[in-house]
């Protein structure tokens, strides 16, 4: 196994669906430096095949369905845990570690022990630019020194504190996985992240940009399409944005929010009744139907997050 500081145990876990535009480059950046776990989601095309002609020490945990990302990379999780992983990089099938990042976040961690998460600056694929969302979560809002420090050329920081980041590469030490736990698998795909970084906080410990690394993430061409009320698309979105809300066990009062949220559904599909719009009327009754869901789900989730322990690990 090659890492960058040879004491430490470094695996990188990435999960793929279909991902031959960018495995080969995905790879390539971590290879050298880490043990390399991939949890293939069912994929159609050539990438298990690619990897295991290409890449022999690549180990391939191939899946019998699609776990979506948060069951998949708890896969990859629990394998380098087993294995004795003092570091674990969660990286996306299209995205590329500039050279010296795993070194940069290796040695940051081992001089602030109080970070669960850090993760470098996001690129767009080329490296020429901000990934657009990193740019997001990056402003004045969430830190009000990151855009300061490098447009008025002021002395940066070795890390930027945020409260997330999202989940295309981290860093993390494998302790934290085993205080925290992995990916709630109330979430598929979507808001599994978010989640995350909430119960890191929660816990403790602080989410940090290693402002001298960079990973280059391809997300330029991505489309996001409207979306019609009551829709499948509708409440696929529905679904995991208020459980990230409800499912935050830093919010003590979720209960009547979430039963506040509820009414007023009930409320709008009686006045749709009324009106005699019964297909509307029928999509309103299941948005009440699915929040009750949502309570049922979230409350079982907090139970078990706020408590230490491998959760969805074993």
């Amino acid at each position: 196994m090659h890492t960058p500081n040879h004491q430490f145990k470094i695996f990188t876990v990435i999960v793929t669906y279909n991902g031959m535009d960018w495995i080969q480059e995905c790879l390539d950046s971590v290879v050298a430096d880490s043990t390399v776990i991939v949890v293939d989601n069912l994929s159609t095309d050539q990438t298990v095949s690619f990897i295991s002609e290409h890449y022999k020490d690549v180990v391939i945990l191939q899946q019998e369905a699609n776990l979506g990302f948060g069951k998949a990379n708890n896969v990859g999780i629990k394998y380098a845990l087993e294995h004795d992983a003092d570091y674990i990089l969660l990286l996306n099938q299209d995205a590329k570690l500039e050279q010296n990042a795993l070194q940069s976040l290796t040695a940051l961690l081992e001089r602030n022990k109080d970070y669960g998460i850090l993760s470098p600056i996001h690129c767009d694929w080329s490296g020429q630019f901000l990934e657009s969302s990193f740019a997001k979560y990056m402003n004045y809002r969430y830190n009000e020194d990151f855009y300061s420090d490098f447009v008025l050329n002021k002395e940066k920081k070795l890390i930027y504190d945020v409260p997330f980041i999202a989940a295309a590469c981290w860093y993390l030490p494998a302790h934290v996985f085993k205080k925290v736990g992995g990916f709630d698998p109330i979430f598929f795909h979507l808001g599994e992240d978010v989640n995350f970084t909430q119960r890191v906080l929660f816990h403790g410990f602080k989410i940090g940009v290693d402002a001298q690394s960079k990973v280059c993430h391809d997300t330029k061409e991505r489309v996001y399409k409207p979306m019609p009320r009551f829709s499948d698309a509708y409440f696929y979105k529905l679904n995991y944005k208020e459980k990230i809300v409800f499912a935050d066990i830093n919010n003590s009062n979720w209960k009547s929010k979430i039963n506040y949220k509820r009414k007023q559904i009930l409320k709008d599909a009686l006045f749709l009744l009324l009106q005699l719009k019964i297909s509307k009327f029928k999509g309103a009754l299941k948005e009440y139907k699915l929040f009750k869901n949502i309570e049922k789900d979230c409350e079982l989730s907090r139970s078990k997050n706020t408590e230490l322990g491998s959760h969805y690990l074993n």
